[in-house]
């Protein structure tokens, strides 16, 4: 029979050690994946995240199980619609200030100040600019064929999707340009004319008169950036 002070040690190297061991491992682990996120978050302006310990869903790291993992996933949907915020604001016109300052947030639909702090890879995120005039800023021709805004360039949204935002977050987000109807779209009002004229005056003046697609009382499309998070499966 071996003796107490043997069975002691062999009680200390089966279960004893083993334990510390794994304890030690555990917070090596968790100290190791929360300096790495702190470095990240510091080093890419505090983007949000999801983390969790073994299996998504699961928030209480500490509670993870050797071997791990830990993981974060990182997400810069915030940066991403306040650089398309400010472009859009440095490629507006400023006249009266309405159209600048009416660059409007929409998450599924909704308007919003800024995006809410539980935002979903899933939710759809749009900018646009509701104000009645905006879609004339961005395509719209005088009677004279020239762009309607002289102030900038014409296509506002259309140039800051594609040339601004696409090419700086195209593996953060599906960004794209089109015409929506907001919830708050302007409608038009009656007696608008059959047609209008448009393209530049011949030498006995008046341009090509192309025929009115809108009907009056029918709603504003506004231009829109709309933006889905790439969600990885």
């Amino acid at each position: 029979m071996a003796s107490p002070a043997l069975q002691s040690m062999r009680q200390t190297i089966t279960v004893a050690w083993p334990k510390k061991m794994d304890a030690e491992a555990k917070a090596f682990l968790l100290k190791t994946a929360r300096e790495g996120h702190a470095a990240i978050m510091q080093r890419q302006g505090n983007p949000s995240f999801e983390a969790y310990a073994n299996r998504p869903g699961n928030r209480n790291l500490d509670s993870v199980v050797l071997p791990g993992p830990v993981v974060y996933n990182y997400s810069n949907i915030r940066q991403l619609v306040e650089f398309a915020l400010d472009e859009l604001r440095k490629a507006s016109p400023v006249g009266s200030g309405s159209y600048v300052r009416s660059h409007t947030l929409y998450v599924n639909g909704v308007e919003v100040g800024s995006l809410p702090p539980d935002i979903k890879p899933t939710d759809e995120i749009m900018i646009a600019n509701p104000i009645a005039y905006a879609r004339r800023l961005e395509i719209g021709k005088t009677t004279a064929g020239r762009d309607f805004v002289v102030q900038v360039p014409n296509r506002i949204y259309e140039r800051v999707a594609k040339q601004k935002v696409i090419p700086r977050y195209r593996n953060v987000a599906k960004v794209t340009f089109a015409y929506i109807n907001t919830p708050d779209a302007y409608a038009t009002k009656g007696g608008l004319p059959g047609h209008f004229a448009s393209g530049k005056s011949g030498p006995r003046g008046g341009g090509t008169r192309v025929k009115r697609r809108q009907r009056a009382g029918s709603t504003v499309m506004a231009p829109a950036i709309i933006i889905r998070q790439i969600v990885e499966r």
